[in-house]
């Protein structure tokens, strides 16, 4: 009886637990705010607090803008796992929205130092004080309320257009703080998929980008005036807009088929590769690239991996992805968690001073999906095979290549390259190599040598390195040239083209291709004929 007594009580014991409703695990805060730039535009932002932050227990601060055309996450329902995984490990986590989208007011400028750039000074001056924020240990910068240091512990990372503003705030903010004279209050940066010039990804030897160039222009001109009209802006109406330079180089590509020098002035002041002597950046940088990355390509990277390690510890990592999609035939590598992995050891080394071991300089994967380590890019083993062609092309308006038809990213023929059909008198094809029974792994910068000479009142050139069986050009990118003053006289160009991390399956041949027509950049408007001798070197790495 006592028995059967105490199993009653236990069984409405764990009835009566049971019962009682789980408790909800805190979740981080959220905080909106807009913030009144050096010229009094608004920006408004919002600041992401971890569990557990506090006075007593201040965070590091990691800054996340956005994409081209987009805005900043505002609520945790649409945080990317980037965001989720830094609010885990314990950073605060502040979004903005760039001047002339989304919510903030101005007109886009395309990250110019003393528009956008300001920005994120202003936005640090805001949040500098914080108390919930990390201070640097020694601070020697001006003090704020309750005497707290004005120099928090800041990192930045966000891709694309996100990925821009980072080199630019590094580079600027010790100019427009008004703080420790020569010192950003920006400690490390984590850009992805952005660019080193822009007047050669957009105009990349004299050729627009025509598919990219579109697409962006289109979206950015409806999307920088939607959400700032919003009867919601807590900021009121904002009519945003593009910058008038925008529209102007939109014309002149559309009319003239070409960019005036002014043009080509405004993209290189939103560039690393104009600003970055004047204004080095000197803070630990890792730069993230997307090999199939046909608008900011692995070339561009490694520019601005180049130039920025001169100053600072940088790493290059290269995945599968960017704004175009990793391929359906690419083997699976978990590219975005290995990248979330990167941010966060590279800023507990940097932000948080642990002793973590960020890797290799350098970092990469193939489309069979093997991550790969190295000292440099290209990796310091590489051999350099040699491939050349000659032929006789016509030059024509209409485009010739080949419109996929299978589904994918490789069937988005206005962003991605496409091979020439057999026969194409538009088109010729030489061999460069033949991959043995390991495969042949491609990596680094392939550069082309031409000899050009022909008549009409210009030519454009499409230099494209093609996996024959598999009929894709590799990593589904092309190198341009426009070549003018056609005469009896060769003209000779080196260029660099896309950087490469493919392997190439055993059996398998690579093929240059060079073409007077594509699918991707903005063909000559004049019939043209050209005899052209090229010749390409493809680094590889040994299997």
């Amino acid at each position: 009886m006592r028995l059967a007594s105490l199993l009653a009580g236990v069984t409405a014991l764990v009835t009566a637990t049971s019962a009682v409703p789980a408790v909800a695990a805190p979740e981080p805060s959220t905080a909106h705010r807009v913030v009144r730039s050096f010229d009094g535009t608004p920006i408004y932002r919002t600041l992401f607090l971890p569990v557990g932050a506090d006075a007593a227990h201040p965070a590091p601060l990691v800054l996340r803008s956005h994409g081209w055309g987009g805005h900043g996450e505002r609520d945790l329902a649409e945080a990317s796992t980037t965001t989720r995984a830094l609010l885990d490990a314990g950073y605060a986590v502040l979004t903005w929205d760039e001047r002339g989208f989304g919510y903030s007011g101005g007109e886009v400028q395309l990250l110019k130092p003393e528009f956008e750039g300001h920005d994120v000074s202003a936005l640090l001056d805001d949040v500098a004080t914080d108390p919930h924020i990390a201070s640097e240990l020694a601070c020697q910068t001006p003090r704020g309320p309750g005497g707290r240091c004005a120099d928090p512990v800041v990192g930045m990372t966000g891709g694309s257009y996100a990925g821009g503003i980072q080199p630019l705030a590094a580079a600027f903010d010790a100019e427009f703080s008004g703080t420790t004279p020569g010192r950003s209050r920006i400690d490390a940066i984590a850009p992805e998929i952005t660019w080193n010039d822009l007047r050669d990804v957009l105009d990349g030897n004299g050729v627009i980008n025509l598919g990219w160039s579109q697409l962006l222009y289109a979206s950015g001109l409806v999307t920088a005036q939607a959400d700032g009209l919003s009867p919601a802006n807590p900021a009121g109406p904002q009519a945003g807009g593009l910058a008038e330079p925008l529209h102007r180089a939109e014309l002149e590509g559309v009319i003239a088929n070409r960019l005036s020098a002014e043009s080509l002035r405004f993209l290189g002041d939103s560039s690393i590769a104009s600003y970055g002597d004047r204004h080095p950046v000197e803070v630990p940088t890792l730069l993230m690239q997307g090999s199939v990355d046909t608008l900011f390509d692995v070339t561009e990277a490694d520019r601005t991996f180049q130039r920025i390690r001169r100053h600072a510890p940088a790493k290059l990592v290269v995945f599968c992805g960017g704004h175009v999609s990793c391929p359906a035939d690419y083997a699976d590598a978990h590219d975005r968690s290995f990248l979330d992995g990167q941010i966060l050891t590279w800023f507990a080394r940097y932000l948080r001073g642990r002793h973590v071991d960020t890797g290799t300089p350098v970092a990469y994967r193939t489309n069979a999906g093997i991550w790969r380590t190295a000292e440099d890019f290209p990796p310091r083993d590489v051999e350099h095979r040699a491939g050349s062609g000659r032929g006789r092309l016509l030059g024509t308006p209409v485009p010739t290549t080949l419109v996929p038809t299978r589904p994918g990213p490789v069937s988005l023929p206005l962003i991605t390259a496409q091979p020439n059909p057999p026969g194409d008198p538009h088109a010729f094809t030489g061999e460069v190599l033949r991959a043995g029974p390991g495969g042949a792994e491609l990596v680094g910068v392939p550069a082309a040598e031409l000899s050009v000479t022909g008549t009409g009142p210009e030519a454009h050139l499409f230099v494209k390195l093609v996996d024959r069986e598999r009929g894709q050009v590799v990593n589904l990118q092309e190198a341009p040239l426009r070549v003018t003053g056609l005469s009896g006289t060769p003209q000779r160009f080196r260029i660099d083209m896309p950087g490469l991390a493919y392997t190439l399956p055993p059996g398998h041949h690579l093929d240059l291709q060079v073409a007077t027509s594509s699918l991707m950049h903005a063909g000559a408007r004049t019939p043209s004929t050209v005899d052209v001798a090229a010749r390409v070197d493809v680094p590889v790495r040994p299997s």
